[in-house]
This record gives C-alpha cells, sequence and structure tokens, in this order.
C-alpha cells in the first residue's frame, strides 16, 4: 500500500491492530430500532477518526438526510471530503455551510452538537485553495488566527504553513508553464487507481501500479479498495501501446513499481508483505533483474536500507551505484526523509546517509527519481515549497556534487493536490507522471508532459534493436556486451526483450565504445565500435541489426558479412571539435593505398575492409599530419563494425606532475581519530582509477597529480563510506599540496554500553533507559535498533553485576478518544504490559530466568484534550503514545 495515497489511512490500521479495537458496527443494536442521526453521525466519526472517509462519509450522508441544517454534520463532511482521493473539491459547499455556526465550546464526537468546530474555517480555507480560490482562501486562514492561541505552537505553524502554501499557489499559477500534458488513454488508465508509473530509456516499455478488481489473489484493503499489482505495457513501431499485463512477480499482497533502469532491466519494487519481517503497512523496497523474457526473484539492497519502518520509494543512478530511497527510520528531518547509499568497489553497498537539508524538511520526502545525466535528482514533498499535496521538486549537482538548488518544477504539472511519481525521458522533453486532477479515467492517471523548454543534457541514449528474420521469433540466450575501449570496462550487459527485440543504454559522451553481440554468453555473431561525441548536448543512436533466418543457416548470423570502418577527426584530446576535410589514408601493409575525406562532422563512414589484414591510417590537413593508427582485422570471424578516433595534435599521455601532490586524512566522524586501513579510490576526469590504502596513522601522502584535472576522491572500509570529495588541479608551474580530510559515516553510535550519556544531566550510562514512540505506521520495536541493543545489553549486564535491580516500565496513551473497551487507560496500561511480555521473552533468550527480574509497571493518559484534529496534529498527540523503560540497582 502506497504511503502518498493512504498513509493515514494505514497508521490507524496499525493503530488498530496494536490496540485491538472493538468493531463497531450499527448492526450491535436492538433489532427493533431503526438507526438514526446520532448511530450514523458517532459510527462516521469513528471511521473518519480511523481513516476511513469513503465509509465516514455514507455515514455522514445518512445522518444529513434527517437534519443539513446542523453545522456540526456539514463541518464533518467537508473534513471527510477533504481526505478523500478524488472527491475534494465537493467539501467547499459543506464547509461554506458550517462556518456559520462556530462553536469556541464545541464537543467532539458528541451528536448532539449542533455548532462547528472553529478549525471549520481552516478546513474551509484548505478547500477554498484547492479549488484554486486563493483569495478566499485567505480569508477563512485569517478568520481562523483569533481562535488559535499565540503559545499554541503547533497550530501557530500549521496556520502559517498554509498561508505560505495558499500565497506560493497564488504566484506560481500567474506563470505558468509552457507544457502540453496528456493523459496516456484508456489502454493504460482505467476506472481504477493507475500510478507510478516508470519506462525505459526509449519509452518503449511501461510498468506501472494499478488496483483493480483482477489483481493476483483477489485481495481487497480494509476500505474495499483492490490490491496492488505491477503490470507493463510495451509501445509498438507504429506507437500503440499494447494492453496492460501483469508481472510475474505480483503476490497475495501489494507490489507497487518505483523505479526502471534506463535500459529497463532493473526494476525496485515497493513490497507490502503479509506477515513478513515487518508490521503490516511498514513495506520494503526490493530490486528484480530481467533476462529478456521474465522478471527474476524479488533480492535485497543492502542491510541498511530495509528495516521494520515504512521505506516506500527508490531509485538507481544510471550506472547503477548510487540507491536514493525514502524512510521513515528515526534519526531523519522529518516524517519521511530520501537516504543514500553508494556501492562500493567490493560490490556491497554502504551504511544509509540522510540527503540533508537541502533535500529534506520537517515534512515528508518521498518518490526520488534520478535523470540519467545524474545531474538533476527530481522528488517529491508536502513541506514549504508545495503548491497543496505533494509537489515535485528537483534539486541540481554543484561543484562540490551535492544536490541543492531545490526548486518546484512549477504549474500546471504542480497542482493543489497530490502531484507525484514524476519520470523524465532522458533528453527531459517528456515526463511521466500521475495525478488524480479532473477529466481522468479514474481516481489517478498517468500523464505524459511534454515541455517546450528544457535544459540540455549531456548524455547519449542508444537504441537498438535485433530484428529476427520474418516468420522467425526473437532466438533466446542474446546478449550484447557493451565497454568503454579506452579503460576496458564493462558497461554493462544487455539482453533484448523478447517480445520486439530492443534494447537501451545510456552512455556519456566524448568516449569510444565496443558493442560485442553474443549468443549463449561467449559466441559472437556480431561487433561494433560506437564513438559518442561531445559536440552535442543530446543525441541518439539507433542501430537495428537484422538477422538470416535461423532455420536457413542453421546459427544466428547478420544479414551484413562485411567488415566496416568508421573515422572520426578530432582536433585534439581535449576539445574533441570535428575536423571537416581532412585526408584519411588508409593502406594496406604490404598492399595498396586508399584516400577519403572527412565529412563536415569530421567523419568518414562505412569503408570496407578485408579480414585477416593489416591497416595503417593517416589524417593529413594543410602542413599537419596525425599519428598514424594501426588496424588489424585477424581473427575477425563475424561481421563487425570498426571505429578509429584520430586526433590531429595526437593524443599525447599526460603524467602526473610531483608538483601537484595531494595529501589525505582519513578520520571517524564523531572522535576524529585516525583510521587505519581504509580503501581510497581516485578517480581522475577520463575514468582513470587509482586505488590506494591508508597507512597505520589513517594517512595518504604525497599521491603526485595530474595538471588541470579534476578528481573525484572516495574513501570505504566494509560498509561505511565516505562522500566524494571533488577538486580540480592547476598548471604545475609551482608547487602545490592539496590537503583534505575524510570522514567515514558509520551511521552507527559509535559509543559503548557503560559510557556516559554525554547529552543528559541524569548521570544515566548508555543503555540503562529505553524509550518507544507509537508513531505513523511504526508500531513494532526494531530489534536491529542500537538503542535497543544497548538496553539489552546494559539490562543483563547488571543484573548479572545486581541480581536486586528493577526494570521500572511505563506506558502512554494521547486523549484521542477510541472506542475499544476501557479506553485510553486501558490502552496505556496493555502498552506497559505488551512491552514487558515482550522484554521477558527476548532477556530469557539470552539466558535470564524470569522470575528474577524485578519489574514496576505504571500507565497514564497525558497530553492536552483532543480537539478534533488529530489528521492535521498527529505529531502533538503522537508525543504521549509511548513505552518507557528504566534499570535501576
Amino acid at each position: 500500500m502506497r504511503s502518498f495515497y493512504s498513509n493515514t489511512k494505514q497508521f490507524f490500521s496499525n493503530y488498530a491492530l496494536t490496540i485491538l479495537l472493538s468493531v463497531f458496527s450499527l448492526g450491535v443494536r436492538s433489532q427493533n430500532k431503526a438507526p438514526g442521526y446520532k448511530d450514523y453521525f458517532m459510527e462516521g466519526s469513528y471511521l473518519l477518526l480511523e481513516n476511513e472517509p469513503d465509509k465516514a462519509l455514507e455515514n455522514f450522508k445518512k445522518a444529513y438526510e434527517f437534519d443539513s441544517t446542523s453545522a456540526n454534520i456539514n463541518y464533518m463532511l467537508g473534513i471527510s471530503y477533504m481526505q478523500s482521493d478524488s472527491q475534494k473539491e465537493k467539501a467547499e459547499y459543506y464547509l461554506s455551510k458550517a462556518v456559520k455556526n462556530i462553536s469556541n465550546k464545541y464537543k467532539s464526537d458528541n451528536a448532539g452538537e449542533k455548532a462547528a468546530a472553529p478549525l471549520a474555517h481552516f478546513y474551509y480555507g484548505k478547500a477554498l485553495h484547492f479549488n484554486y480560490k486563493f483569495e478566499e482562501a485567505l480569508v477563512e486562514f485569517n478568520a481562523f488566527k483569533p481562535y488559535v492561541n499565540p503559545k499554541d505552537k503547533e497550530y501557530v505553524k500549521m496556520l502559517d504553513r498554509e498561508v505560505v502554501t495558499n500565497n506560493l499557489a497564488k504566484q506560481m499559477i500567474n506563470f505558468p508553464l509552457n507544457v502540453k500534458i496528456t493523459n496516456l488513454g484508456d489502454k493504460i488508465n482505467s476506472p481504477y487507481p493507475d500510478y507510478s508509473a516508470v519506462l525505459s530509456g526509449d519509452e518503449r516499455t511501461l510498468i506501472y501500479t494499478t488496483r483493480r478488481p483482477e489483481n493476483t489473489g483477489g485481495m481487497k484493503d480494509s476500505d474495499g479498495s483492490d490490491f496492488e499489482d505491477i503490470v507493463v505495457s510495451y509501445k509498438d513501431n507504429k506507437g500503440e501501446w499494447s494492453p496492460p499485463t501483469p508481472l510475474g512477480i505480483n503476490t497475495f499482497g501489494h507490489e507497487a513499481s518505483i523505479n526502471l533502469s534506463p535500459d529497463g532491466q532493473t526494476l525496485i519494487v515497493y513490497k507490502n508483505e503479509l506477515g513478513g519481517k515487518t508490521p503490516a503497512g511498514n513495506g520494503n523496497i526490493y530490486y528484480t533483474e530481467y533476462n529478456g523474457k521474465d522478471w527474476a526473484t524479488l533480492l535485497e539492497f543492502g542491510d541498511d536500507v530495509n528495516t521494520p519502518y515504512l521505506e516506500s520509494h527508490a531509485c538507481l543512478s544510471t550506472d547503477g551505484n548510487v540507491l536514493f530511497f525514502s524512510s521513515e527510520r528515526p534519526g531523519g528531518f522529518g516524517g519521511k526523509d530520501i537516504y543514500r547509499c553508494v556501492k562500493l568497489p567490493n560490490g556491497k553497498w554502504s551504511k544509509a546517509l540522510n540527503m540533508g537539508p537541502d533535500i529534506n524538511t520537517e515534512y515528508d520526502e518521498d518518490g526520488g527519481f534520478i535523470h540519467p545525466d545524474g545531474q538533476t535528482f527530481y522528488f517529491a514533498s508536502n513541506g514549504l515549497k508545495s503548491i497543496g499535496g505533494f509537489d515535485i521538486l528537483y534539486a541540481t549537482l554543484n561543484e562540490e556534487n551535492k544536490f541543492s538548488n531545490v526548486t518546484n518544477i512549477g504549474y500546471p504539472i504542480n497542482t493543489t493536490d497530490d502531484d507525484l511519481f514524476y519520470v523524465t525521458s532522458p533528453d527531459a522533453k517528456r515526463a511521466y507522471f500521475s495525478s488524480s486532477k479532473g477529466g481522468g479515467y479514474g481516481n489517478k492517471d498517468i500523464y505524459r508532459i511534454t515541455l517546450e523548454e528544457v535544459r540540455e543534457t549531456y548524455l547519449a541514449l542508444f537504441k537498438g534493436q535485433i530484428l529476427p528474420a520474418q516468420g522467425e521469433t526473437l532466438p533466446e540466450n542474446i546478449t550484447i556486451v557493451v565497454t568503454d575501449k579506452e579503460s576496458n570496462e564493462v558497461i554493462g550487459v544487455y539482453r533484448p526483450k523478447f517480445i520486439n527485440g530492443t534494447f537501451t543504454t545510456i552512455l556519456p559522451p566524448g568516449k569510444q565504445y565496443n558493442f560485442s553481440y553474443q549468443v549463449n554468453n561467449h559466441e559472437e555473431f556480431y561487433n561494433e565500435d560506437i564513438f559518442v561525441s561531445n559536440e552535442f548536448a543530446y543525441q541518439e543512436i539507433k542501430r537495428e541489426v537484422a538477422l538470416e533466418p535461423v532455420r536457413m543457416v542453421g546459427k544466428i548470423k547478420v544479414i551484413q558479412n562485411t567488415i566496416l570502418l568508421n573515422t572520426l577527426v578530432l582536433d585534439n584530446v581535449k576539445n574533441k571539435k570535428p575536423v571537416s576535410g581532412a585526408k584519411v589514408i588508409l593502406e594496406e601493409l604490404g598492399g595498396g593505398k586508399q584516400i577519403f575525406a572527412s565529412n563536415e562532422k569530421g567523419r568518414t563512414d562505412s569503408i570496407i575492409l578485408l579480414p585477416d589484414r593489416k591497416y595503417a591510417i593517416t589524417m593529413e590537413l594543410n602542413d599537419k599530419k596525425s599519428e598514424t593508427a594501426v588496424i588489424s582485422t585477424f581473427s575477425t570471424s563475424t561481421a563487425r563494425v570498426m571505429s578509429e578516433v584520430i586526433y590531429m595534435e595526437g593524443s599525447p599521455k599526460v603524467e602526473p606532475s610531483q608538483n601537484l601532490q595531494l595529501d589525505l586524512a582519513i578520520k571517524h566522524p564523531k572522535t576524529k581519530k585516525p583510521v587505519a586501513g581504509v580503501n581510497i579510490v581516485l578517480t581522475d576526469a577520463n575514468g582513470q582509477k587509482t586505488e590506494l590504502v591508508s597507512d597505520a596513522n589513517g594517512n595518504l601522502k604525497n599521491v603526485a597529480l595530474i595538471p588541470e584535472m579534476k578528481y573525484e576522491v572516495m574513501a570505504y572500509k566494509d560498509n561505511a563510506a565516505s562522500e566524494k570529495i571533488i577538486f580540480t588541479t592547476g598548471p604545475a608551474d609551482k608547487p602545490k599540496r592539496f590537503s583534505k580530510s575524510i570522514f567515514l559515516d558509520y551511521n552507527a553510535p559509535g559509543s559503548l554500553v557503560g559510557t556516559p550519556v554525554d547529552s543528559s544531566g541524569s548521570g544515566e550510562v548508555i543503555g540503562q533507559r529505553f524509550e518507544f514512540y507509537y508513531t505513523y505506521g511504526v508500531t513494532t520495536i526494531n530489534e536491529k535498533e542500537q538503542n535497543w541493543q544497548n538496553f539489552i545489553e546494559y539490562t543483563l549486564k547488571l543484573l548479572a553485576e545486581k541480581p536486586g535491580a528493577t526494570l521500572f516500565i511505563s506506558g502512554s496513551a494521547s486523549k484521542v478518544p477510541m472506542r475499544a473497551a476501557g479506553g485510553n487507560p486501558k490502552l496505556a496500561a496493555d502498552r506497559a504490559d505488551n512491552f514487558k511480555q515482550f522484554l521477558l521473552k527476548t532477556l530469557q533468550a539470552k539466558g535470564l530466568d524470569p522470575a528474577k527480574i524485578k519489574l514496576s509497571l505504571s500507565s497514564v493518559v497525558g497530553g492536552p484534550e483532543y480537539r478534533g484534529d488529530y489528521l492535521l496534529n498527529r505529531k502533538t498527540y503522537e508525543k504521549f503514545q509511548y513505552v518507557k523503560a528504566v534499570i535501576k540497582k
């Protein structure tokens, strides 16, 4: 179940499960008495509190039939419509009637109350804002202000936030973007929710999430909505989408698509497992690989990604080395934050690092998407830069290799409702997102945006397609291995889609690549060299490889059976500008000579070469002559397209200079002590990597550097990693030393049990106290969390030394009303008792006899009186929903 649309709903689902709410039914009453206004009103009130707005609406509508003049019933109807997924626009009418009778002594959840709460002004303002009536909305926010105590910081902040959002929306709609927004149509969208679209780089594979009755297992949520499934649709050569079909990875639980790599081979999936290692509603993220025909079993990322808290979304960088994901784990800036993990050279994932206050706020951030060029990070936020609900924002990479300068993408892409799951095409001219805007096929549809003004993206999209002979299907076990010819590093291994033979990859410009087409992982049947010029900001390279009929030739073979040479003449290794009109001299060693001329793009294409030969190739222009390159066609038994890049001024190797030296000091982030034996990777702008290790003092000294070169430095040890440090050297005419300190991030407390707590004046030590708060979606203790482990370790140690020590346990509940027997006092007591049972079971598993443990339990109901505002001020009440434990001698 995705948090964007059902976050609060899921909280109440967990909340209800945890505190064992009894089911209240209109049928539980005297059969001789038909339900009346009070019955419907109270049932609707409880359903609204449990965030079941659709069910609440049905009851409030029936109560409205008994008394439509009551400001209170109009108030409750308005709130219910504002909480619904697709009927928010209807709230304005009812709230306009509610504000006509406001009482400062309003009694919440009281069917006899005829007036509305002062909050009706606030909700009416939000309803007007939703319907783009910003001036009128501001009037209502101001009408609510006199009811707010200036000392009530939560209400002051809440009201200020809405005013900021309202003013921002008013400004933004006056400067609409020049975009065209198109619904993808009824082949993709349905009367049911369709959202979270992800696409391959060639935009021919569309995978998305849907809630349709034909979902795997036919399961439904408590609110009657169908479970989530993932489906896929393919675009044919005529541009038409195929009917969506479910992926084989769907189960009886919830699965949602959240990211697809540009090559279409790695899909990241959100999964809510019933009975899994996390509580109901606390989903995790996984990935699956595509083999050209099927999706493999779901796999987990590193051990610091999934937790018992909610992880709802993730995306990978194009090279697959950086994972961005959303989590509600403690220690962030707000409710949900975006984190990042880096794949280390040893293949493991680093500890998760919070992306910091430039991205995250005290509110919720989610739905990250990194553009294939790695320079722009898109995400959704309902913070202060939103014009209503979740908005799509973007940040750009700065010189320090960090994403900053967060900007709202603008109207009409963003609306006053939730706008989410934004992904772009590689050229950034098209984007896809889901929205609840009116005029769609269901309450959530998938849309395509065409943008007229876009920033330049520096990459090449290679769009390949293998074409089987007429009447034949694509042979299985075909792979395409792409290699960087300069570094000999494998960029990727790709499998064409069985349904249409297409494959896609993103190629950074200014480099030469080799494409080896193989069958059965080693038998090459075609080979091609591709040079990606950096002359253009964005370019597409399309290749079709046609096959001979397998039934005729008995093996996989391309129709082309010649060896072709393409040449490219560039001025020098630094500028890499094409040279036109150069004389291209091709001489077979021991044979004849051919002369060609480079065209306006510096190219000479499709020169036919003979097998088992050696050729010398030289370029001449005026009085300049390039170095001679030697090309061999020996051992070339298959069709092949070769590419040779020649620099008129040669390509001399630039050596490091002793005048430019790098010194590094590797330190622990908290103790600032040196860390020995740390792996250090130094990468220059040409992709050349140097791997080094820090000495016993955590230092690395006297590393010679290349002049006028940009470097990236990253350090790692085990699962700890540093941020990348980027710097550029200058000329080597004078000695210069670059001294840098690198801090490894272990993402762990780093202090030992028994060490005094620095931040506390209580004299307690780490592990002596444990506190757990029942917050949104969090109802289960994370046994891997360091605070819990410290508490268990310290408790075992103290009880071994001091058998007379006592464990004091206190449970607390807020004053938010509930309908279970015993109410909030029993809930508080149950929390203390449940924690006691869980703790004793844990200690017993560690070898401790529960009978020897002295216990003292207490419970309390605390916090402010409930004002009917749980959905607005959840965090205020959550401060009093906890269990605390401390052990004393």
